[in-house]
């Protein structure tokens, strides 16, 4: 569905559904996506403009236009896109002028020929804070689900990277990791790093039963336990379980919460839903948010990401683990892969 959507406006001619929503976690490749969209666009139509922007740049520069009082300029400038994709449209959760805006936006593509693409970590629909109006507007248009690689297309992106790092890939060992990792693109690149290096470093091959090994080794951490989770963090941040487990709104409770989420998202292989049941029964949505906002945190906020990486040596165990791991599945000498 992804698919068809961007070649139907690529393809520039009538618009059967405006905006197109494209929705999911991180690490699906919306960004991708949405900037590739946006230069596929401007090599095809290289007399109607395309604009591509982070939505927190779009409120940065509304904010700029009110201060200088220049927001016909912005109007105008924006107005007179062909296409405008806008990517994470959910940070724009705390800034309602901006939503007002894209709304009005959204409303003159609609009524014209301009086409509007939008990114989002959630269904629009799921999105807390934004105005009523906004949201209407979003799912009226093509909303659709983006959900990591299945089994079929990680081997492809195994064969991919195998090639681009000339990295000789056996189809059983490339056919073993793409059913045992279940993650983003850029894992799968990791993984299938992280076992020819230290196949080199100890002049070993990799043959399936020490893939195996390795999966196993590396989901070793993913045995860490909600309540275990639940009780290193609450500690770390000077609360109580009963907190983080609570219906509380205050902001410490909220931020340890998020980071606690966060880690049995990461850690473990349990659902969003099941997150959401153990921390006072919230649905899968509201988890979803609170990774993402910690996922944002750790790039913005210091003791955030400090309380993360020591969080998470405590429940990993020490950080030499996966080396250690790797020379024991890769020990025999022999050919490098």
């Amino acid at each position: 569905m992804t698919h068809v959507a961007l070649e139907a406006i690529l393809a520039g001619g009538d618009q059967l559904f405006n905006p197109v929503v494209l929705h999911g976690p991180s690490g699906v490749g919306k960004s991708h996506l949405a900037t590739g969209l946006v230069a596929a666009w401007k090599k095809r139509f290289r007399q109607r403009p395309a604009i591509y922007l982070p939505a927190l740049d779009f409120a940065r520069e509304l904010a700029d236009a009110f201060d200088a009082h220049a927001v016909d300029d912005f109007r105008q400038r924006h107005g007179r896109a062909w296409l405008l994709v806008l990517d994470d449209v959910q940070l724009l959760v705390p800034k309602q002028a901006a939503q007002r805006e894209l709304a009005s936006l959204l409303d003159a593509s609609i009524d014209g020929e301009k086409r509007v693409v939008l990114t989002c970590s959630m269904a629009p629909q799921h999105l807390e804070g934004f105005l009523p109006s906004l949201v209407g507007r979003l799912v009226s248009g093509l909303c659709v689900e983006m959900v990591l690689p299945s089994v079929d297309t990680r081997r492809v992106l195994l064969d991919q990277f195998a090639r681009q790092h000339a990295i000789a890939l056996d189809d059983s060992v490339a056919s073993i990791l793409a059913e045992g990792l279940d993650t983003p693109a850029a894992g799968l690149g990791r993984a299938l790093m992280e076992l020819h290096v230290a196949a080199n470093m100890v002049g070993a091959d990799v043959t399936p039963q020490r893939v195996r090994e390795y999966l196993a080794a590396r989901d070793a951490p993913s045995r860490a336990t909600l309540s275990q989770i639940a009780r290193v963090t609450a500690r770390h941040f000077a609360l109580k379980v009963a907190d983080l487990r609570s219906a509380s709104r205050r902001r410490a409770v909220v931020r340890a919460r998020d980071v606690a989420m966060y880690l049995a998202r990461t850690l473990t292989r349990t659902s969003l839903k099941e997150i959401g049941t153990y921390f006072d029964g919230r649905d899968h949505s509201t988890v979803s948010y609170g990774c993402w906002k910690t996922e944002r945190l750790l790039e913005a906020d210091p003791a955030i990401d400090d309380a993360v990486r020591t969080l998470r040596r405590c429940l990993e165990g020490a950080s030499s683990r996966i080396l250690t791991s790797l020379r024991d599945v890769c020990g025999k000498p022999g050919k490098t892969y």
